[in-house]
């Protein structure tokens, strides 16, 4: 009976490590990335089998291991609640604000432009000068430039914009 144990931690740390390679291949480049990825039946199955790992191991390491599950689920609540933190809106726009008052105070001759973009190029190194320079033109606030990179990190679309228009025949 404790080998069902073991199985479902198991289960829960394929779960884990399914999310640390899928994170891992979003960093990559586009034309790094395996081409299975661009098919939406892809995306389907896999967070299936993904919940399906995660719901299965936690079902069986409870029926075994009552506490260590509870524990677990503890664990993997603060770690997902952790990680929203670091990602939320709040948390962004306190930072980015904090690092522009350091760079402001550290080089008071730079134009609050300037200080943005050296801001942005140390958020993301491999976003490109232009789309820097153009993020920081656009928005020349540091609150601006936190929503401008929530955005754009999170594949939000403005506000108005539909795809389905572009692909319509006249």
């Amino acid at each position: 009976m404790p080998g069902f144990g073991v199985a479902g931690f198991a289960l829960v740390a394929a779960f884990i490590l399914s999310g640390l390679w899928l994170d891992h291949v979003r960093e990559r480049p586009v034309y790094e990335r395996p081409a299975i990825l661009i098919h939406p039946r892809f995306w389907i199955v896999f967070a299936s089998i993904r919940w399906f790992l995660f719901l299965a191991g936690w079902g069986l390491s409870g029926v075994v291991f009552p506490r260590a599950a509870l524990v677990l689920a503890l664990a993997l609540a603060a770690a997902w609640s952790w990680k929203r933190t670091l990602q939320g809106r709040r948390y962004r726009r306190r930072m980015i604000r904090q690092a522009f008052q350091r760079e402001k105070a550290r080089d008071p001759a730079a134009t609050d432009i300037q200080i943005l973009q050296r801001i942005l190029h140390s958020m993301h190194p491999r976003w490109g000068e232009e789309l820097i320079e153009q993020i920081a033109a656009d928005n020349p606030t540091p609150e601006g430039v936190c929503d401008m990179i929530l955005r754009i990190e999170r594949g939000a679309l403005p506000p108005g914009f539909n795809p389905g228009r572009m692909l319509r025949r006249r």
